[in-house]
């Protein structure tokens, strides 16, 4: 709709209050607006007017409209099958994708409890397979969300810190998702990445060790009462890094490794608990251990001990 407007501006044609009403009618529109909202974000129809009569979007209307044609082309619904694949039997994805011209360049997952939606700003930076593989990932994030009730029935009775410990490895979620929205353990999860992206997440793979002495202190400050409450909160927020951080690295190499030692269907188990995939990475490391020089990091006992 915003490309509409930008394209009647190009050929000289007036912009009706009729064009205007369609567009803050819209469903994509007025999410957009309540998630803003929700977020204390600064969002009006007179602003973004003026964002969509401004000369500098309307200089890039070619390459926006270059971008959505290739990532409407995206078959979503074999990427929701593929992602299946990697969840539970009761998981069900059901989202809307809202692939958006908007005066902030940021995209994100909202109203994941109801109604589910998927907004990503258009960027021609961005292929149509990264696109596809983004919402990938968010369509696990949605999918293993169904079982999130479950798994806080398991933890419900735990201590307060071991309690909260437990809440944070559900973060580990971030690198199901990655494994997930690549389809397999063998298979690049950066392929379709922005050079900073592979960077960093080759520099994160040789920082394995690090990272995960970094989270077993957390882990244990947290079971021991050292982190308490916004303090454990914020420290554990850090993690999600600037780009992708431990919760999305370290939680894909223990996915790859339980996956390629115990098979898809345990992996998929420890989605139902997120305690066991600490206990079986750490199952299935020991075990490697004990045959290579190389030494994989394990988890504190005192972290994954039921």
């Amino acid at each position: 709709m915003v490309l509409a407007l930008l394209l009647k501006r190009r050929q000289a044609q007036p912009i009706t209050e009729a064009d205007w009403n369609a567009l803050f009618s819209s469903e994509p529109y007025r999410r957009l607006k309540l998630r803003e909202e929700a977020m204390h974000v600064p969002f009006d129809d007179q602003d973004f007017k003026a964002f969509v009569l401004s000369d500098g979007l309307a200089a890039q209307y070619d390459e926006l409209r270059n971008t959505l044609d290739a990532w409407s082309r995206t078959d979503l619904n074999s990427s929701a099958l593929r992602v299946l694949r990697y969840l539970p039997t009761q998981a069900r994805i059901s989202v809307k994708v809202f692939p958006e011209i908007k005066p902030r360049h940021n995209s994100f997952v909202f109203d994941t409890e109801t109604d589910p939606v998927i907004f990503l700003y258009i960027d021609p930076t961005v292929s149509a397979d990264a696109f596809e593989n983004t919402v990938a990932h968010e369509m696990h994030h949605i999918g293993l969300a169904n079982t999130d009730a479950l798994y806080a029935k398991k933890i419900a009775a735990l201590p307060p810190g071991r309690k909260k410990a437990a809440e944070w490895m559900g973060a580990f979620g971030e690198g199901l998702a990655v494994l997930a929205a690549a389809g397999g353990a063998d298979i690049s999860p950066t392929r379709f990445s922005q050079p900073d992206i592979k960077e960093n997440w080759e520099r994160a793979m040789q920082n394995f060790d690090m990272d995960v002495a970094s989270l077993n202190e957390f882990f244990l400050d947290v079971v021991d009462g050292r982190l308490q409450g916004e303090a454990a909160d914020q420290k554990a927020l850090t993690f999600f890094g600037k780009l992708q951080g431990p919760w999305y690295t370290v939680g894909y190499r223990m996915a790859t490794l339980v996956e390629k030692r115990y098979g898809r269907p345990t992996l998929i188990e420890c989605m139902l608990d997120r305690r066991l995939l600490l206990i079986r990475y750490n199952s299935a490391a020991a075990e490697l251990n004990r045959k290579s020089s190389v030494q994989l990091p394990l988890w504190s006992e005192s972290i994954i001990s039921q």
